[in-house]
This record gives C-alpha cells, sequence and structure tokens, in this order.
C-alpha cells in the first residue's frame, strides 16, 4: 500500500520476514497503531470518526479472535476450518481494499 510511512512499512517488513506473527509483534502493532492514531488526535484534534474508527478495530479485532477460539471449540473438520480461513480472509481483504480506495480521495 503505498500510503503508509517508511517507519510503518519497516515495521510490517519485520513483523512479516518470517511468514508469521508472534504475540509480540502483534503487540508491537497493536501499540504502534494505538499510538499513531494518537499523534493524529493530538495534530488535529478529537474527532468522532477518527476515535470511533480506533474503537472499531478494537472491537472487530476481539469479534475476529472470539469467532476463529469458537471455530477452534468446534472441532471443525478440515473443509470447516478451511471454510472459516477464506470467509475471515475475505473479510480483512474487503475492509483493506476499502481503506485503500478511502485513502485515495485524500
Amino acid at each position: 500500500m503505498p500510503f503508509i510511512s517508511q517507519s510503518l512499512e519497516d515495521m510490517l517488513n519485520e513483523v512479516y520476514q518470517d511468514g508469521s506473527v508472534s504475540f509480540a509483534e502483534y503487540k508491537t502493532l497493536r501499540d504502534d497503531a494505538d499510538c499513531r492514531m494518537q499523534n493524529l488526535i493530538n495534530e488535529f484534534g478529537c474527532h468522532n470518526n477518527i476515535t470511533a474508527f480506533q474503537k472499531a478495530m478494537d472491537v472487530a479485532m476481539q469479534l475476529l479472535q472470539l469467532s476463529v477460539l469458537d471455530a477452534k471449540k468446534a472441532k471443525l473438520t478440515d473443509m470447516g476450518e478451511a471454510i472459516v480461513r477464506d470467509a475471515i480472509t475475505a473479510q480483512v481483504e474487503y475492509l483493506r481494499a476499502g481503506s485503500y480506495l478511502a485513502l485515495r480521495l485524500l
């Protein structure tokens, strides 16, 4: 995505270089995202849509994690697991594509 800073791009490259994300790396990304959002709020002031978006991302992550845990508890077949992975990945890619389209408006 061409809209990100060099520091964010470097961090993402480091996190994804081995093909997996550890919990520590996840927390680092989460904390950095919150810090960048706070910088935005500090620069431009508190805006209901911006803070609501940040909260919505927190809720979305929690729901994604809970959905996966529910699926794991259901002891799905390999096919069931594949369907869950496919559906969740499609939702994440929908958000990614939408963010690309929205950020082009800046």
